[in-house]
């Protein structure tokens, strides 16, 4: 985060977290790793920190909104929750020593439950007038979109790969390859050369189906330009030395509507929900005293 935006961000006098803004920070990380490129994300990456202050701020408007507008979480709602966050982190014992917990923190833990469930219960509440699409809305969707529901063309490949060293030098690793590559062309199994001779450090010589744009471009080139079965010439990347071998070739697909429709009715309902949060957000925004927020424009 920017040294600018140090400064606790308070909210009609409540303080907004930095494990809520951590929160909402990830949430954005996982959205825009779907949507753009690392590049992209880096380029960008001032804006997204800043709209996850902003996403922060809202839930603190919402759930101080939330505990005038929805009576009393019951206790035992509270508790099962609780029961159900420790099981996940193993147990009573594991859980408050894994986090240090006191007394008092276990309590704040329950406090964010209890906030927790009168949002969600706000929100329902916020939602209950909100239509549900039906397919002519997802059909709508589904025609004016057409990219969002396109495979793009993929390849399944595995690879052989070494890095010179002062032990092994560049002339060595070619030798190596070229003697690999003509023991393939001769029929010999590539998986049983790959464990000879590849130094891929996760040991994972299947690379599985990729698409462009999934891998650094000198591999991808090869990769589309192999035929399925066929072995490329030794070729090098940033990462060393390879040989690759495509096994299958998948071609660029539209995926059927019957296949996508309820998966668009979803989208689009919570999307409508979203705005009618949205309304309420702004204006309660509008009305509040809010200190320390910095925003980036653009």
């Amino acid at each position: 985060m920017n040294d600018e935006a140090t400064d606790t961000i308070r909210v009609n006098g409540e303080d907004v977290s930095q494990g809520l803004i951590d929160q909402e920070l990830q949430l954005l990380r996982e959205r825009y790793a779907r949507e753009m490129s690392y590049e992209q994300m880096n380029e960008k990456w001032a804006k997204i920190e800043s709209d996850a202050r902003e996403n922060a701020v809202e839930r603190v408007l919402l759930t101080q909104k939330a505990r005038t507008e929805i009576d009393a979480v019951r206790p035992e709602e509270i508790d099962a929750r609780f029961v159900a966050l420790m099981e996940q982190h193993g147990g009573d014992e594991e859980f408050r020593n894994r986090f240090e917990l006191s007394d008092a923190d276990v309590a704040k833990v329950k406090a964010d439950i209890e906030d927790g469930v009168r949002l969600e219960k706000y929100f329902e509440r916020l939602c209950e007038g909100v239509v549900r699409p039906v397919e002519a809305d997802s059909r709508a969707y589904y025609e004016a979109h057409p990219a969002e529901f396109t495979l793009p063309e993929m390849v399944h490949a595995a690879h052989i790969i070494q890095q010179p060293s002062a032990e092994k030098p560049i002339e060595k690793i070619y030798a190596d390859l070229l003697n690999v590559r003509a023991r393939l062309n001769d029929g010999e199994d590539f998986n049983a050369l790959a464990d000879e001779f590849s130094e891929c450090n996760d040991g994972g010589h299947d690379l599985g189906y990729f698409a462009r744009g999934q891998m650094v471009p000198s591999f991808e080139k090869v990769a589309f330009a192999t035929e399925v079965g066929k072995c490329s010439d030794v070729f090098q990347t940033e990462f060393g030395y390879h040989i690759l071998t495509v096994l299958d070739r998948q071609p660029e697909t539209v995926r059927d509507f019957a296949d996508v429709r309820y998966d668009i009715e979803s989208m689009l309902f919570d999307e409508r929900k979203n705005e009618a949060i949205g309304v309420v957000a702004d204006a309660l925004r509008a009305n509040a005293d809010i200190e320390n927020l910095i925003v980036v424009e653009g």
